[in-house]
């Protein structure tokens, strides 16, 4: 009978004749000096009756430490702009879901002003030590914010840091708008919306120190300046 210890606790044999220390670690399909280690043996002189430790099949197969270090493979970095300190999630949130397909756009070859107010701060520029991705519009908290043209809503919500709540729209042309900062979001992630449909309002959500909207338009995920899309 092959009772071979299945690689759980080790188990014992009585050298019986015609034995060879070779032979018995085939039976046990363990190597002849794992058998050796563990019972002391120098040479491969065993006797009839003489009881032999089995250590537990492939134990001195195996090294633990190298095991548990499975190496992770790293995927290469997303577009990651000067503005936050490694935290651009909105470049992945614009590539991650390539698969909503947005509606026809209007043929209105310029966005419109999602809100209208003063720029705050605009493109490139910085503020609070951080280069804007987009463009601030002073808003009083509560103003509507629209869609600048027809689009589908590939985020909405308040999971990217620094933005506070925030929706992004797809637009039919692979462009991305981003409205920031909102104190309240009217629409959900897979929404179809058309341009001026009001899509969320106003606020000082995230890093906001002032009611605002942050307003982005990105190109494969890079951010460009909103004013030459903006009509």
């Amino acid at each position: 009978s092959n009772s071979k210890s299945g690689g759980q606790a080790d188990g014992v044999y009585t050298v019986s004749g015609g034995d060879t220390l070779s032979k018995i670690a085939r039976k046990y399909d363990v190597s002849v000096d794992a058998l050796k280690a563990a019972n002391d043996l120098n040479g491969s002189n065993i006797r009839i009756g003489q009881s032999l430790v089995i250590p537990a099949a492939g134990a001195e197969m195996v090294d633990r430490s190298t095991t548990a270090s499975v190496n992770k493979a790293t995927s290469p970095k997303a577009y990651t702009p000067p503005v936050s300190a490694g935290d651009d999630s909105v470049a992945a949130k614009t590539k991650s879901d390539i698969a909503s397909i947005a509606p026809a756009g209007t043929g209105i070859d310029k966005f419109r002003w999602p809100a209208r107010g003063q720029v705050i701060t605009g493109f490139a520029k910085t503020e609070n030590g951080k280069r804007n991705d987009g463009i601030d519009i002073s808003l009083p908290a509560g103003t509507p914010v629209k869609a600048a043209e027809n689009g589908v809503v590939i985020y909405s919500g308040d999971g990217l840091k620094e933005y506070g709540k925030t929706v992004l729209v797809r637009h039919d042309d692979g462009l991305v708008t981003v409205y920031a900062h909102a104190q309240d979001l009217n629409v959900t992630r897979g929404d179809k919306v058309v341009r001026g449909q009001v899509i969320a309002s106003s606020g000082m959500s995230g890093v906001a120190k002032t009611p605002r909207l942050h307003f982005e338009v990105r190109k494969n995920a890079t951010p460009v300046d909103p004013t030459k899309y903006l009509e």
